[in-house]
């Protein structure tokens, strides 16, 4: 059983940083939604939507984070910021039970002797870690994670279950219709605030290093070739891949299923929306998409029809511009 540990509505207020209206004493114990959280949690309103008022009005949480305190007139204690999600964020945090979990290393890891590993650095169950690694303070490698050889991975980082950080490159040249392996001699060089999702890989570098920068978030089932460098706090959703010796900017957010060329430059503060398909360099920050959103199937049917149809359709406009610019002659 976890152990339970609450917080009054003044501590959890000092926390994150927001403007309490209710009982400052009230002890709470958990987080949990806003229509099945009881007397001892703590809720959280992210819009002001009709929907989102109603369930508030019928909640019996303890508390509620709210971005207004007009949004809560009803009898739940209020906690009033400019952010709930990144309250929630923080409040979330002291309620992270799961923390207490990970401690040490875990007697079936396997490190090689010749790597580094800060003292405080949690390694789980059949974790792998090969020669000649670095492993800054406080990060975790979850359970059945494999870091190649040479890799470097910083401070306060989390490595989730089954990521593989220093695989060997996509690299083959061709000789007479046979592929011939390309060594990959570069390596993995992760900085510091860094999480990578479940199942994700990051390849080492061909010659150069992969390099991802402080604070980046990679979600699960996303993969990073070689040679490519994430500037610092971008975040890259589930599936997205991103091909090898690409530069991608600081502050860009990658949705899931994306896809990045290799050697291509993307600058920073760049959105590209869910299957998104970069071929090219981006050099002005904004929203970019490519992916098409759904349709009922019979509409569906109707476009790709008209698809196929459109070169026959470019062919006959090209010869009836030809037939009114003869006749404006």
């Amino acid at each position: 059983m976890n152990q339970q540990v609450s917080y009054t509505l003044a501590e959890i207020a000092e926390h994150i940083g927001a403007e309490l209206k209710g009982d400052a004493s009230k002890k709470i114990s958990g987080i949990a939604p806003l229509t099945s959280a009881n007397d001892q949690q703590l809720t959280f309103l992210y819009t002001s939507s009709a929907k989102s008022a109603e369930q508030l009005a019928e909640s019996h949480a303890g508390a509620v984070i709210v971005p207004s305190a007009d949004l809560a007139t009803n009898v739940l204690d209020q906690l009033v910021v400019k952010d709930p999600r990144l309250a929630f964020a923080k409040a979330a945090q002291l309620f992270d039970h799961k923390k207490a979990l990970h401690t040490g290393v875990h007697p079936s890891a396997v490190i090689a002797k010749s790597s580094q590993i800060a003292p405080s650095v949690v390694i789980g169950a059949n974790v792998s870690i090969g020669h000649y690694c670095t492993i800054g303070e406080n990060t975790i490698i979850k359970a059945n994670a494999t870091i190649a050889d040479y890799v470097t991975i910083g401070k306060n980082c989390i490595i989730h279950e089954g990521a593989v950080i220093g695989s060997d490159g996509f690299g083959n040249a061709n000789e007479q219709g046979k592929w011939v392996k390309i060594p990959q001699l570069g390596c993995v060089q992760i900085h510091d605030d860094v999480e990578i999702g479940a199942n994700s890989t990051v390849d080492c570098g061909a010659m150069g290093d992969t390099i991802i920068h402080n604070g980046v978030r990679i979600d699960n089932l996303v993969q990073i070739a070689h040679n490519v460098e994430i500037g610092a706090h971008t975040a890259i959703a589930a599936q997205a891949g991103v091909a090898g010796s690409t530069k991608i900017g600081q502050y860009c957010l990658i949705a899931g299923q994306a896809a990045v060329n290799g050697h291509v430059e993307v600058t920073d503060k760049v959105v590209i929306t869910g299957q998104g398909m970069i071929t090219n360099s981006i050099k002005k920050p904004g929203v970019y998409s490519s992916g098409t959103g759904f349709m009922a199937n019979t509409l569906w049917r109707k476009m790709v029809v008209r698809l196929r149809g459109l070169d026959d359709l470019a062919r006959i406009v090209k010869k009836l511009e030809k037939i009114v610019m003869k006749g404006e002659k």
